[in-house]
């Protein structure tokens, strides 16, 4: 692995962890857990292949999508409790961002420092 493949891995897993842990602290604040499978169910996963090729997956329940839909309550006004798009493409932003201009000069000498560490 180079220090390129290294760079988008941490990227996208501290991306990842960040963004189940500001939305798990929604989640928890705007909905009322019965099962606790809302905030447990969920689940990411970074693969990584070729330079620069890496992917962040995130595993959720279905119904997350749904209450995320803005829609009229029984008081007749909007309800949108932003629970998943906004973390999902607040975490792409993100993401783009870090991979544009992320990978400076100390950066990629302490990732190769890393790796001639773990390669003793």
């Amino acid at each position: 692995m180079g220090v390129r493949e290294r760079f988008v891995q941490e990227v996208l897993s501290s991306e990842a962890d960040r963004m189940l842990r500001r939305q798990g602290a929604r989640i928890s604040e705007v909905t009322v857990s019965r099962s606790g499978r809302l905030l447990h169910g969920r689940d990411v996963s970074v693969s990584g292949g070729a330079e620069l090729d890496g992917k962040l997956t995130l595993t959720h329940p279905v119904y997350e999508r749904f209450l995320d839909i803005r829609r009229r309550g029984a008081s007749g006004r909007k309800s949108n409790r932003r629970i998943h798009n906004r973390f999902v493409f607040g975490a792409y932003a993100s993401i783009a961002e870090r991979l544009m201009y992320g990978l400076t000069e100390d950066v990629a000498a302490r990732i190769r420092a890393e790796l001639d560490g773990a390669g003793d």
